[in-house]
């Protein structure tokens, strides 16, 4: 897998087979005194359908009460671990358009309006594939965030997709009349990112999924940033693949034990180790390979030296390491604790099979 560059501090690296474990490098945000500064809305439909962008001319008045939504619904649904992003250029991260054009404003360079503009271009630009919506694109100032030592400002960008449909409830004198209307749910973000002041860090997020990953990869070219959870379950989904690769039963059970056995004994495991373990049961190529689907399925790679709980990928791997193939297209699942020591297989010539497994208990 070639993948793209990375660039930190002006320093390629590149993401083959393993990347970096950024988590324990960006600091937490809290948000619980931020408010909202100023916010311009622009429409940006899809340029391969001849979609045209509008751009506002001014930013747009916000009362207590649109600030509250924004502030409960966009800037808390955005704000999270598991939504953590690193922007990235394949040569140099000023490059990077929407890194850049922040950068640009927070240095104080260009003005909020020209920014979302900007930023708006940007999107109608990158809006090429025929499953991207049109939609409203809001850029919002927020201020009050903090790393906990000093007080942020941030970015957000978000564009709403769908709008939802409402009943309205007039009330005129003792009557009650019921009206049809359509607006944006701020609590159910389309697209959206947070992007902080000082640094490379966007909260990033996107409903669409795989359908049209344009968002994250086109319009921000942001890379996922992996919590220790997510990284555990990206190694063990490597270790289940690897295992459901070896075709020899016995040499299969001799992988599970020496697995197994090593996060008994360890209480942390590197994925570099994981990767050892299995060169002694498959080639190497095909280790690589296992460990480069899984970073393009779960959108990161993994640092060789990054450590990850022992016993906690165990217990993910538990039922998927019980099973055993045991030859003829027949698996067996076995109680915790059991392994399988040998096979015997007798064909009585009349199409009988006759299978008997000795199972050894784990120390």
């Amino acid at each position: 897998m070639s993948g793209a560059l990375l660039v930190i501090d002006g320093e390629a690296v590149n993401n083959s087979r393993f990347l970096f474990v950024f988590a324990a490098t960006f600091m937490t945000i809290q948000i619980a005194e931020s408010r909202v500064e100023r916010l311009v809305v622009h429409r940006v439909g899809n340029a391969t359908r001849g979609e045209p962008l509008q751009l506002s001319e001014r930013t747009t008045e916000v009362d207590d009460e649109v600030s509250s939504l924004i502030l409960s619904g966009y800037l808390r649904g955005v704000v999270s671990d598991k939504k953590k992003h690193q922007f990235f250029h394949e040569t140099d991260l000023n490059l990077n358009e929407v890194y850049h054009f922040s950068r640009q404003f927070f240095r104080g360079e260009i003005d909020f309006l020209a920014l979302s503009q900007r930023l708006a271009r940007h999107l109608h630009a990158r809006s090429q594939h025929p499953n991207i919506s049109a939609g409203d694109l809001f850029v919002i100032q927020f201020a009050g965030l903090s790393d906990g030592e000093r007080e942020l400002r941030a970015l957000g960008v978000f564009k709403s997709e769908v709008r939802d449909d409402f009943l309205s409830i007039i009330e005129s004198g003792e009557v009650f009349d019921i009206r049809h209307a359509s607006g944006i749910n701020p609590k159910l973000i389309d697209k959206g990112a947070l992007i902080l002041e000082n640094g490379p860090l966007v909260y990033a997020v996107d409903r669409g999924g795989q359908q049209a990953k344009f968002w994250l990869d086109d319009f921000l070219k942001a890379m996922r940033v992996p919590d220790a959870s997510t990284t555990t379950r990206m190694v063990a989904s490597v270790v289940e693949q690897l295992s459901e690769e070896i075709v020899d039963p016995m040499e299969q059970a001799r992988f599970k034990d020496e697995f197994l056995a090593a996060c008994q004994n360890e209480e942390e495991m590197s994925a570099g180790q994981v990767g050892a373990i299995a060169e002694k049961f498959v080639p190497k190529e095909q280790v690589n390979q296992a460990f480069d689907a899984a970073a393009e399925s779960y959108g990161f790679g993994v640092d060789e030296e990054a450590r990850l709980p022992a016993q906690n990928m165990a217990k993910r791997l538990e039922k998927s390491l019980s099973r055993y193939g045991v030859g003829h297209g027949i698996s067996v699942l076995l109680p915790a604790g059991i392994t399988l020591k040998n096979i015997q297989s007798v064909n009585d010539g009349e199409g009988g099979l006759t299978l008997t497994l000795n199972l050894n208990k784990r120390d």
